[in-house]
């Protein structure tokens, strides 16, 4: 292969791995994020369950029903749009994944001609 297509080949597939890789960081914010709710959700619920032992009117009045529906609900839209983001994040590994192997590939290309220049260039320099 000829040296410039080869280096035309090679900033190509940097720029591909970089697009891959810039495309999976909003992906991996949005996952932390919505752990994050999650995480806060618990401890939501830990203190409901710590609060509602001091308070009498609380299951007198039915809003712990609600509370633990507002909860359940809540739980699982975060967790279906968890599963979403997660799938997501499949997909744009196994996208870089493809990226850096072929970044990888003409990288290992491009010193295995070096190498063979730079054996002809000794061969003709030894008479």
């Amino acid at each position: 292969m000829k040296r410039q297509k080869l280096s035309n080949l090679q900033i190509a597939t940097d720029a591909l791995f970089q697009k891959e890789h810039q495309a999976l960081a909003p992906i991996l914010q949005a996952e932390i994020r919505i752990q994050n709710q999650l995480a806060r959700l618990d401890g939501q619920v830990r203190q409901t369950r710590w609060d509602t032992n001091d308070t009498e009117g609380y299951r007198v009045t039915g809003t712990d029903i609600l509370w633990h529906g507002w909860e359940s609900n809540t739980r699982r839209q975060l967790n279906m749009e968890l599963a979403r983001v997660r799938s997501q994040k499949l997909a744009a590994l196994d996208a870089l994944r493809s990226a850096f192997g072929r970044q990888q590939a003409v990288t290992r290309l491009s010193d295995i001609e070096t190498e063979n220049r730079r054996r002809a260039l000794q061969k003709k320099q030894i008479p």
